[in-house]
């Protein structure tokens, strides 16, 4: 069984839809919303 790996090129990276990227974005976003709504609970 062949593996296939797939290489990100720079220009892919840089490409803010392309697959690779798109998931760490999606955590980062959800851990700041959740770091945010923390924050106003704490200040409120």
């Amino acid at each position: 069984m062949a593996h296939r790996i797939h290489v990100v090129t720079n220009k892919e990276q840089a490409n803010p839809y392309s697959g690779s990227s798109l998931v760490p974005m999606l955590v980062i976003g959800l851990v700041l919303t959740f770091a945010g709504m923390i924050a106003a609970l704490v200040l409120s």
